[in-house]
Order: structure tokens, then C-alpha cells, then sequence
């Protein structure tokens, strides 16, 4: 479970876009945020991801990639070219297929490969065609799903949303959110498997998993916080907030309608990890990540793509992991009545 969301002026302010993401998993994932360098490789070249192995390509682009531990692609990441990316999980009709590709692989091999959001969704589109996706994306329980992606870079941003090997891509302006939920109708502008005039959300939605995923209100909270001239700062707001009726006990039940999500009772989700990136154009964009998971009682660290500024970022898994375990304890210190979060705040 997931949530993303972006705005470009007005909502955003002038000569910046904003793109936001929490990635709410198994609370013991780690999560880890991790810098790839630009690097040459021989084209060709196996390149082995989470499940399968695909050709490698000659260059790739730097990238910070916030990632669970144990996938080889990314939940939401950011490269040199700024363009930013996260995908949910969408539940649809569409019958499981084998080991292949999965939506966090498609996230990663996109910030690798391409500078434009515009490439970026040709590519994932013509990788999901080649090769489908597919495979287990639970840490300590099976979870199977499809994917749905917001792209975005400095001058544009669009949405794919995908069932199988089928897809569909509407663009978006000004500002958007996404969730665990198809959400595209008739209206999108590029398709593959699909004729024009499908209705891909009424027609593969499964109705059960969406609904009870409470990804609903957690886009309508997203979508509702958005507004005029908003920066970074206020983006973080946007990523910590409860549902209404879940605020005053998160910490003593989970809340699956909450973008600031929390696990408990049956809620089997938490937020692990958040990311919040300001894009420029011909400028370094700023990336704030927090490295820790429970975003309302973590600080966001400012951190840039291409300098090397030290912890929550790390150039090797092992160190991020240690990062993460050890914010972690903070946590479950409050979960234990240890640490009383209203006091420390």
C-alpha cells in the first residue's frame, strides 16, 4: 500500500515541481535508501533483477533509490536528469502469471535508463509488453499485484496504470494523485492491450482488494492537500496525515485509510519509508528523504542526487539497513509505551 502525489505551478511554486511518496509495507521490511552512480556497461550484458534477467544497456544515469531490502528495483526514486518516479500496487482481474518483471524493477530500470518522464513511460510500457510482470512482492507474507506509476520530471508528468500485460497513460498537469486503485477511465491518451474508449479502471478493477486496501480516502487525502504554492515543507504534511477518525490512536491501531499509514490488528501495513523531491530544470533538484519509517514522528534530511552528503543515503545496502533498524528501535520504543511521541515532538 502506497500513496503518491506531485503538483507543478500554481500548486507548486515557480520554477519548481514537487513529488511526494510513502511507501507503506511489511513493518519489519527495512527500507533503504541508496545511491547508484552514473555508470558504462557492456551493452548487452545480463543484467539479473528481482526474478529474471534482462540485456543491460551501455550508460545509466545516477540515481538515489529508496527500496525495500531484499528487491533489487525501487519503490520511488529520483535521478540525475530529475526525473522522479513511484508505483502502487493496484489489485485487478487479471489472472497471476509467473516470475517476471515487478513494479519496483520497472521503477528502477526507468531512473537508470531515461532522462525525460516521456521516455520513461515508453520504456516501463514497452518492458511490461516484453516481458509482463509478476512474482511474490511480500516481505514475510505472499503479495501479488499489478502496478500503477506517477512519472514526473521538471516540465511533465503523466500516470500508467497496468493489469497484466495491458496498459493505459493519461497525462497530468497542475497537480495529481494516485493510490492502490485504478483510476483511469476512458480519458487515457496511450494504450497496449486495450482499444481506444476501454474502460480500463471499470472494467479490471477488483472490487474486493480496492476497496479494502482503503486506498479511497487515503487519494482523497492526498489530492485535498494539495494547494497553491506549495513547497517542500508542506508536501511533508501531506505525507504524515491521519485519517480523521484514526488520529488520536495510531499508535494503538493500524489505520489503512491513513497516507501516514500504521500496522496493527489487521492492518498488516506501515509506512517504512518517505521521500519528497523538489524538482528543477538546468538546476540540482533537492531531495528529502527520511530514512526511517512512521513519518509523523520522523524528520525529513535534505540529500542531492549527485553529492555524496552522508547518512540516510548510502552507497552500500548493509550500511542503509543498519541506518533504517536502528531508527527503528525509536519506533517500537513508542509502540511500547517507552517513548511518549506527543512529548518528543
Amino acid at each position: 500500500m502506497c500513496d503518491t502525489l506531485c503538483a507543478f505551478p500554481p500548486y507548486a511554486e515557480q520554477g519548481t515541481v514537487l513529488f511526494a511518496k510513502n511507501s507503506d509495507r511489511s513493518p519489519n521490511e527495512p527500507h533503504l535508501v541508496v545511491r547508484i552512480p552514473e555508470k558504462k556497461h557492456t551493452a548487452g550484458s545480463p543484467l539479473k533483477l528481482t526474478y529474471i534477467t534482462i540485456p543491460q544497456v551501455e550508460h545509466t544515469y545516477a540515481a538515489i533509490l529508496c527500496k525495500p531490502s531484499w528487491i533489487w528495483g525501487a519503490e520511488m526514486g529520483v535521478n540525475s536528469a530529475s526525473v522522479a518516479i513511484g508505483n502502487e500496487a493496484v489489485f485487478t482481474k487479471v489472472k497471476r502469471g509467473p516470475q517476471a518483471l515487478t513494479g519496483m524493477d520497472l521503477v528502477r530500470l526507468a531512473l537508470e535508463r531515461c532522462d525525460t518522464a516521456k521516455k520513461a513511460v515508453e520504456l516501463i510500457t514497452s518492458l511490461l509488453e516484453k516481458y509482463g510482470q509478476g512474482g511474490n512482492c511480500g516481505f514475510d507474507h505472499e503479495f501479488y499485484y499489478d502496478n500503477g506509476f506517477l512519472v514526473v520530471d521538471p516540465k511533465e508528468g503523466y500516470v500508467i496504470e497496468t493489469a497484466g500485460k495491458r496498459w493505459v497513460v493519461v497525462k497530468v498537469s497542475e497537480k495529481h494523485a494516485i493510490s492502490n486503485r485504478l483510476s483511469i477511465r476512458k480519458e487515457h491518451i496511450l494504450r497496449g492491450g486495450v482499444e481506444e474508449g476501454f474502460d480500463f479502471a471499470g472494467r479490471l478493477t477488483n472490487p474486493v482488494y480496492t476497496f479494502f486496501s482503503g486506498s479511497k480516502e487515503r487519494r482523497q487525502c492526498s489530492y485535498l492537500s494539495i494547494r497553491e504554492n506549495m513547497n517542500a515543507l508542506i508536501m511533508m504534511e501531506a505525507l504524515r496525515k491521519h485519517h480523521p477518525k484514526n488520529d488520536s490512536s495510531v499508535f494503538k491501531r493500524g489505520s489503512v485509510r491513513s497516507v501516514c499509514m500504521h500496522a496493527g490488528g489487521l492492518i498488516g501495513d506501515h509506512t517504512t519509508g518517505s521521500l519528497v523531491a523538489v524538482l528543477r530544470e538546468n538546476k540540482p533538484s533537492t531531495l528529502w528523504v527520511t530514512g526511517s519509517s512512521t513519518p509523523c514522528i520522523s524528520c525529513f534530511k535534505p540529500v542531492f542526487v549527485e553529492i555524496d552528503s552522508g547518512s540516510p543515503v548510502f552507497n552500500d545496502e548493509s550500511e542503509a539497513k543498519n541506518y533504517w533498524l536502528k531508527r527503528e528501535a525509536i519506533h517500537r520504543s513508542v509502540l511500547a509505551g517507552i517513548v511518549n511521541p506527543v512529548l518528543h515532538l
